[in-house]
């Protein structure tokens, strides 16, 4: 469901997560379900303002039971860099808020004010558990991309997630056996393992878009402006990359120790070959 609009970011509610704060809601838990989606958007926008502070369009923002998922229209494939800064926003800032209100004075801190620490210091610290979709399995993917590519990293910290998910639902069903408590963990672990699934789905949905935006340009225009680079074998696909603008065309030219011409590549078939090597890759990969 859609909320609306801040900042020119959509605010989208997930179903399951609507369906909690109703059944929550209707059983008198009125306010802790305020404190928690409180916590969740703050957690979110903090995704969000870093996002913009390092020049990344953010689509929407999606309210999950566990957290949130902040789609991004730029591919931050290129620049592992940026996706981890990006994932350490949210679980510092939801850490930063329950240490600071759990600090103060004992006499200031009443029950709400107690379950506003617990809300954000779970967020947090769960958040930060290497897997996708959580801000970890991102945090995992930027490490892991320079040493095993996009592609590899992606995978890895999914299958963890699916993993994670899975001993999330184990324990909710546990505790489901005992008493009525382990309900949520199950709802949130199937949300979980759903989200985990879908992050190889995305990786290729991103690439594609990137390419597709530029197809359109062309297809719009008919023509788009190109820029030659002439690039040695062992030079770094990224490198080359970073060249490269909106509406212009890339073509480089690789040639060997002896400048003879050994291939023309495309900025797509180069992004292709960053995503499978990892941003260490040279031209000599391509």
């Amino acid at each position: 469901m859609k909320l609306g609009r801040v900042a020119g970011v959509s605010l989208r509610l997930n179903l399951l997560f609507i369906v909690l704060v109703a059944v929550y809601t209707y059983l008198g838990y009125g306010r802790e379900i305020l404190i928690i989606f409180s916590s969740l958007l703050i957690h979110e926008i903090a995704h969000t303002v870093v996002a913009l502070i390092l020049g990344i369009k953010v689509e929407e923002i999606e309210l999950l039971p566990f957290g949130g998922q902040a789609r991004i229209e730029d591919f931050t494939g290129l620049e592992p860099a940026k996706e981890i800064y990006m994932a350490l926003a949210g679980p510092l800032i939801s850490l930063s808020l329950a240490a600071f209100f759990y600090f103060l004075e004992q006499d200031q801190v009443n029950q709400a004010m107690a379950l506003f620490i617990k809300t954000n210091a779970t967020l947090g610290l769960f958040n930060l558990l290497p897997a996708l979709p959580l801000d970890g399995g991102r945090i995992l993917r930027g490490v892991l991309s320079p040493l095993l590519g996009y592609r590899k990293s992606t995978r890895i910290a999914a299958w963890l997630g699916q993993g994670l998910a899975l001993a999330v639902m184990a324990c909710g069903f546990y505790l489901a056996y005992s008493d009525l408590t382990g309900a949520n963990l199950v709802i949130i672990g199937a949300i979980l393992f759903w989200a985990a699934r879908q992050e190889g789905k995305l990786l290729l949905y991103s690439f594609m878009r990137f390419l597709v935006n530029k197809k359109g340009e062309l297809a719009k225009k008919s023509f788009l402006p190109c820029m030659q680079v002439v690039g040695q074998i062992d030079v770094g696909v990224k490198d080359v990359l970073n060249t490269t603008r909106p509406g212009i065309y890339l073509m480089v030219m690789i040639v060997d120790e002896n400048d003879q011409l050994m291939a023309i590549k495309t900025e797509a078939e180069l992004i292709e070959c960053l995503l499978e090597k990892g941003p260490r890759a040279t031209l000599r990969d391509c």
